[in-house]
């Protein structure tokens, strides 16, 4: 039986591609993983997934690991997909029936006109990337598996320049890194966002700080209020979690797994691995084996 704690020693925020997911296979490889966070859900740990990723990745991808290793249905996890624009509860009945329950922030929709566009090009770099028709509100083209990195960037750049000049020509704001253009408009409404296996075209009030807004939300609707967050990223982008969590007062620490792209300095602790050699899902594994160890002996402060 799930212990449900509802004011719990610490709720994780968890990214998935990176420290979840391995960015190479884009499945949870490393099977620690899954029972490590079973084993925090049991406890009654709310475990919240904060990622750009769609519902239908999360349900093929994440959930069958945990479900393997004994998830019950009434334990507290939740789903935010696309940074903060869908979210839903992961069961059994999402992977049979998937998006019966998903939820939909149609105010954070990128313009059916730019979907259109991006999949009517997408036939133009599928030498590199692949249309993911699993979004709801904004649009991905994802690397193929297996493709030389340096290949992709150099398509990526390609593609995400395309989308650029296609938002000149709608009159249409956007940002792209350090570039932003009104294009006659009066706000940015558009962003394109590179990753490292990915482009993710979105609306500019979706991100992973809106994802921990409403992680605090749909836990607050189910009474569980944690005494403080953890949260796990692989990029920059991902400390506005951490960032938007501190903000509203909560003890956080973030945990990066992938420290070569550089520490960002926070008044907030901001953590590593010990060994230096681990990074992505083996770092996000080291991390979540120490965390369930503080669960057993009910330290919410430890450090890594």
């Amino acid at each position: 039986m799930t212990s449900q704690l509802r004011e719990p020693l610490y709720g994780l925020l968890l990214d998935v591609d990176g420290p979840i997911a391995s960015p190479v296979t884009r499945t949870v490889a490393i099977p620690s993983i899954a029972t490590d966070l079973v084993a925090m859900a049991r406890a009654g740990v709310p475990i919240v997934f904060n990622t750009g990723r769609s519902d239908d990745f999360v349900a093929a991808t994440v959930m069958p690991a945990l479900l393997d290793a004994g998830l019950p249905d009434d334990t507290p996890v939740i789903a935010v997909c696309e940074k903060g624009a869908t979210w839903f509860t992961p069961t059994r009945a999402h992977l049979r029936n998937a998006g019966v329950d998903l939820r939909v922030d149609d105010a954070l929709r990128v313009p059916t006109g730019l979907v259109e566009y991006c999949r009517s090009i997408a036939p133009d770099f599928d030498d590199a990337m692949f249309f993911d028709d699993t979004k709801k509100a904004m649009v991905s083209l994802e690397a193929h598996h297996g493709i030389d990195l340096d290949v992709y960037r150099e398509r990526q750049h390609a593609f995400d320049q395309r989308v650029w000049d296609y938002l000149a020509e709608q009159e249409i704001g956007v940002v792209w890194g350090e570039r932003e253009a009104l294009n006659g408009s009066e706000d940015i409404a558009v962003r394109i966002d590179p990753t490292i296996i990915s482009t993710d075209i979105e609306h500019v009030g979706v991100g992973k700080n809106v994802g921990a807004d409403k992680a605090i939300e749909l836990l607050a609707a189910r009474g569980i209020t944690p005494r403080e967050w953890r949260t796990l990223g692989d990029s920059r982008s991902d400390y506005a979690m951490a960032d938007r969590l501190h903000e509203r007062g909560f003890v956080v620490r973030h945990g990066d797994v992938r420290p070569a792209d550089g520490l960002l300095e926070r008044t907030y602790p901001v953590e590593v691995t010990p060994d230096p050699a681990l990074t992505n899902d083996a770092a996000g594994a080291a991390f979540l084996t120490r965390w369930r160890a503080d669960v057993k002996r009910g330290e919410a402060s430890a450090a890594f």
